[in-house]
């Protein structure tokens, strides 16, 4: 709602030189300046295709892919304002500083260029950081390395547009995406995107483990897309199987003289959404 706002104040500023001088000839649009934003809105549909912050979790593109990842290139949708142009033009990416505040307040710390990624200047990802002659649209890469810090704390990873002469920065709202990167199974962005903590069971990494032990499945972003796109009625079946499969665990622990299975602070796993 927040970038819907300014992107019409923004657009609504812009276009009054061109109220107040309906008496005057217009000269024709002659600025070539070109400005990129990350393309979080489908403006034709106004379908949000993604949010400001993402997740990543190597154990999690592990599981899915079946091999022991080190690194891994994740690929951000860009999309440009201004003319079109008739050659490529190359996208610079750039870290942005993160508050010392929201790192704490989520744990984290801030991801270290050649540690936790590839630097944005690495001549490899330069040559694929485009938007290709006449387009309008490109996916840039972000190459995130599994460094062994990883296993003790998540890192944020903020990144932004370089001014290189060629691109600016386009909306503040538009400009910026963190990803939260982790060697230990994580949220999905796509779990937050379709409100599964309300419509499905409230995470934890408890459960997300549970859940790819139980039917195989990676339950990464395109899995859960797939299935929140879907039957309705199977992810209520789903859940059931889920609670039934924790109820059978449980019996089997407290049969051998153990406790129920607890998340790390010590409330019981229930495969449960939480309430409004």
């Amino acid at each position: 709602m927040k970038r819907h706002i300014i992107l019409k104040l923004s657009m609504a500023f812009l276009c009054m030189p061109f109220l107040t001088a309906c008496e005057k000839e217009l000269k024709p649009y002659s600025d070539n300046d070109a400005w990129l934003n990350f393309r979080y809105i489908d403006w034709d549909t106004r379908e949000e295709l993604m949010q400001d912050d993402s997740y990543y979790s190597f154990a999690m593109r592990s599981a899915s892919l079946g091999i022991d990842l080190q690194q891994d290139t994740v690929w951000l949708e860009v999309e440009t304002m201004g003319f079109l142009s008739d050659h490529d033009r190359t996208v610079e990416l750039q870290q942005d500083t993160i508050k010392a505040e929201e790192l704490e307040e989520n744990g984290e710390a801030e991801a270290i260029p050649g540690v936790h990624f590839v630097p944005f200047d690495d001549p490899t990802l330069l040559t694929q950081s485009y938007v290709p002659a006449g387009a309008t649209r490109t996916k840039v890469p972000i190459v995130l390395l599994r460094d062994p810090s990883l296993d003790e704390k998540n890192v944020a990873l903020r990144v932004t547009f370089k001014d290189n002469g060629i691109f600016k920065p386009g909306y503040p709202a538009y400009n910026t995406h963190t990803i939260h990167i982790s060697s230990r199974l994580t949220k999905p962005s796509q779990w937050d995107m379709y409100y599964w903590d309300y419509n499905f069971v409230k995470y934890s990494e408890t459960i997300h483990e549970l859940m790819i032990q139980w039917t195989g499945e990676p339950w990464d972003d395109d899995y859960i897309k797939q299935l929140a796109e879907g039957d309705p009625t199977y992810l209520s079946y789903l859940r059931s199987y889920f609670q039934e499969k924790l109820d059978e665990l449980n019996a089997e622990r407290q049969a051998q003289g153990e406790d129920i299975l607890r998340e790390p602070n010590g409330d019981p796993v229930k495969f449960e959404p939480m309430s409004f």
